[in-house]
C-alpha cells in the first residue's frame, strides 16, 4: 500500500515565501493541495507554534535539508473517555435540538427560549409546556392552562415579563 500523494515531504523543514514577501521556516506539518500549509515551529521555551498558510499567497517553497526523522511517540488514547465525550455531546445536541420548535412563529421560540432560561419546558406540536403548564397559541398570558394553579401564575408571571420586553406587533 503506497502513501498518499506528497505525504513523503511531511516533517520535512521548509521555507515559505508569500506574495507579500514575508518568509516563514518551519515543518511541514500538513498541507492541503488546493488550500493551505501548515508549518509548525519549534519555539526556544520548547512550545510549538502552527502557521495556517493560504496556498493562493504562497510564492515560493524551499526545501531546508532532509525530513527529520520521526522520534515523537503517541499518547495513549482513553477510549473510555472519548466514548464518554461523545456520548455527553451527543446528549447536549439533542436537548438542543429538542429545544427548537418546529413550524412556529419566531414569537413562539422567542418565548420558549425565554422562559427554558429558568424552567424546564419542552415542545408539543405548536404548544410549549412549562411546568405542566401549556401555552398555545398566541403565546400569551390568557392563552395559559394547567392544573395546578401555583404553577400555572409562576410561568404566566414569567411569561409576562417576556412579553413586556417584546415590541407590540405592527398593525397592517
Amino acid at each position: 500500500m503506497s502513501a498518499a500523494p506528497g505525504t513523503q515531504f511531511l516533517g520535512a523543514p521548509i521555507k515559505v515565501s508569500t506574495i507579500d514577501d514575508e518568509e516563514l521556516e518551519g515543518e511541514l506539518f500538513c498541507y492541503d493541495v488546493n488550500h493551505y500549509v501548515v508549518l509548525r515551529q519549534e519555539r526556544p521555551n520548547g512550545t510549538q507554534d502552527f502557521k495556517w498558510i493560504r496556498i493562493n499567497v504562497i510564492r515560493e517553497v524551499k526545501s531546508l535539508g532532509p525530513i527529520k526523522p520521526q522520534t515523537e511517540q503517541l499518547p495513549p488514547i482513553d477510549l473510555a473517555q472519548i466514548a464518554e465525550r461523545a456520548a455527553e455531546a451527543e446528549a447536549k445536541a439533542e436537548k438542543l435540538a429538542s429545544n427548537q420548535g418546529v413550524g412556529v412563529t419566531q414569537l413562539a421560540q422567542e418565548v420558549f427560549d425565554f422562559l427554558s432560561k429558568t424552567m424546564d419546558c419542552s415542545w408539543d406540536k405548536e404548544d410549549i409546556i412549562c411546568f405542566g403548564v401549556r401555552i398555545k397559541k398566541p403565546y400569551s398570558v390568557e392563552s395559559c392552562s394547567g392544573e395546578n394553579q401555583e404553577t400555572l401564575a409562576r410561568v404566566k408571571k414569567v411569561l409576562e415579563k417576556c412579553l413586556e420586553k417584546k415590541p407590540p406587533p405592527k398593525k397592517p
